[in-house]
């Protein structure tokens, strides 16, 4: 569940002794006369009753691996004692309720006895999907999407669609605050199973997908927005008809050997975001033979999609190309897998490099694809080389991922053969002999300071946010948030220098990375980007910047 904004959080807190296994209970933790003391209570927002079974989580700034919970008694209240001076990121969460989060720095010997959280109730949205002709659909997926958008994508909630009953009737539940699109997407013969293969029936009409308010078409859907504890009812969706055609064709594989592995086909409509609520259009296939039978398509722009995994552990084998389908079946479709690029690459370093090279994990990130592209991910060995093994074709970005201790690093440049990368990455191109070189730098700038209100009083518990200045607002990995802790203060580290502007809100929907946080809307954004705070960061930099906390809302509490 996804944390509430100031307007839930006083404070909160758990915890584990430094240098202590993960198993070690916070009971046997060793008294230190340097250590501190912190207890409180979970609250109900609208009632201020206690919560029992809240989950109470505290993980300490300097070591990420140093975290436990505890959960809260029938009277709300949590304690932990021995907790080592420094700073730690404050988390509850509880079933039916949004979770909240803080920061707060420990000092030696301090006692933090007051700890209060205040959690709200999630919202719902509930109500029907009809036929044409008003009768109710059972089976029918209904399809929830944050509003806020990441690199111009909005965000799938889940992994799972919610199905309607017997009635039509669907129930979406355990939602935070903020904005939501909903889709809804029923293939009939998933429901019917209309056809059978053998035989080649098809169906000549299905429904296509709608979005709220009743809508075939995804630009003009409108979200709706919740508040802590909404149920929004009788949201109805009346899906319509359209003629549905089939596409047959056949997979070549230029790959030698495996003839006896099978695979998979698959139709995703172009476009981002809402446009992908159309799911299901897919086929199997035999490698030996290629073919596949895609029924029930609408008219559309399509990516095809094939792919199969060979006798590789983790390689797979794959191709995609764009298709147009019209209102007549089409016949005679193929598509190609040859194997991909094999990329080898150089990491070098600019000051002190990682103790364990093998740490890091150089990643590609396909530009302009909605789904995922399976290929093998290297390791780097301790000379720093590595190498892509089956690289599809198609346009990337480098990035270096570091899994363990907290990022001290950045990747300063990187070259695809004799070009410099920008962020709009490279071109991986069949029959191009090219290597990889990144060069990574340890000297990472740091930015610290404190929120403060239109009275001048620190303002504890709200978002700082560091953006990039554009054209790099589509690198996500530039883009770093923290909260203010008990005194306003913040500190954001291992940054990438550069031009950026930072921001504090007093309301924001933070949310986990699954769901895109608001500020990576350029449209969300666009209202404040006066009230940014401009910084520029060269290597190893530690700056200091005061900011002022952006209104958003008229009743905003500080954080006690």
């Amino acid at each position: 569940m996804r944390s509430l904004p100031i307007l839930s959080l006083l404070l909160l807190t758990s915890f584990r002794s430094f240098g202590q296994s993960p198993q070690t209970p916070a009971t046997s933790i060793p008294s230190d006369k340097k250590s501190a003391t912190v207890a409180g209570n979970v609250l109900r927002l609208d009632t201020g009753e206690p919560l029992k079974k809240a989950r109470v989580t505290i993980q300490g700034h300097a070591d990420e691996e140093f975290s436990v919970f505890s959960l809260t008694d029938e009277q709300g209240h949590f304690l932990f004692e021995n907790v080592p001076p420094g700073s730690y990121d404050l988390r509850v969460s509880r079933k039916s309720y949004v979770d909240a989060e803080a920061v707060r720095t420990l000092a030696p010997g301090q006692n933090m006895t007051n700890v209060v959280f205040k959690l709200a109730h999630t919202a719902a949205i509930s109500g029907h999907v009809f036929d044409e002709d008003g009768e109710p659909i059972a089976k029918a997926a209904v399809i929830t999407y944050r509003a806020s958008k990441r690199q111009g994508k909005e965000q799938e909630i889940g992994d799972d669609p919610v199905l309607t009953n017997d009635l039509g009737e669907f129930r979406i539940f355990d939602l935070a605050p903020g904005r939501y699109y909903i889709a809804v997407n029923f293939r009939l013969e998933d429901a019917f199973h209309r056809y059978t293969q053998a035989s080649d029936q098809k169906l000549n009409v299905g429904y296509l997908p709608s979005y709220y308010p009743n809508t075939v078409d995804p630009a003009k859907a409108q979200a709706i927005s919740v508040r802590p504890g909404d149920e929004i009812r009788s949201v109805e969706f009346f899906l319509h008809a359209s003629r549905f055609v089939t596409v047959r064709g056949r997979v070549i594989c230029a790959i030698p050997g495996n003839s006896a592995a099978s695979g998979n086909v698959s139709l995703n409509p172009q476009g981002k975001g809402l446009a992908q609520a159309l799911q299901g259009i897919n086929d199997n296939f035999h490698v030996k033979d290629g073919r596949f039978v895609l029924r029930n398509v609408p008219p559309g722009s399509y990516d095809l999609t094939a792919s199969y995994r060979s006798g590789e552990r983790d390689d797979w084998q794959l191709a995609r190309r764009q298709l147009e389908v019209g209102n007549s079946d089409v016949d005679g479709v193929t598509i190609t897998i040859s194997r991909g690029v094999d990329i080898s690459g150089q990491l070098t370093w600019e000051g002190a490099p990682a103790n364990d090279p093998s740490s890091l994990h150089p990643r590609l990130q396909a530009l302009g694809q909605d789904q995922q592209l399976y290929f093998s991910q290297p390791t780097v060995k301790p000379d720093g080389t590595f190498q892509f093994k089956n690289v599809p074709e198609g346009s990337y970005r480098p990035v270096v991922h570091l899994y363990g201790p907290t990022e001290k690093f950045f990747l300063k440049s990187a070259r695809y053969g004799r070009a410099t990368i920008t962020d709009a990455g490279f071109t991986v191109q069949s029959g191009a002999d090219l290597s990889l070189e990144l060069t990574m730098s340890s000297r990472v700038a740091q930015l610290s300071g404190i929120v403060s209100d239109t009275h001048s009083l620190p303002v504890a518990g709200v978002a700082v946010v560091l953006i990039p200045d554009p054209p790099h607002r589509d690198v996500v990995e530039k883009y770093k948030v923290t909260t203010t802790d008990q005194n306003g203060k913040f500190t954001l580290a291992s940054l990438t220098p550069g031009d950026y502007k930072v921001f504090s809100w007093d309301s924001v929907d933070e949310s986990e990375e699954q769901y895109g946080e608001d500020w990576f809307d350029h449209e969300w954004l666009k209202p404040y980007e006066t009230q940014g705070e401009p910084v520029h960061l060269e290597e190893s930099d530690k700056k200091s910047v005061n900011l002022a906390l952006i209104q958003t809302r008229s009743d905003s509490p500080a954080a006690n």
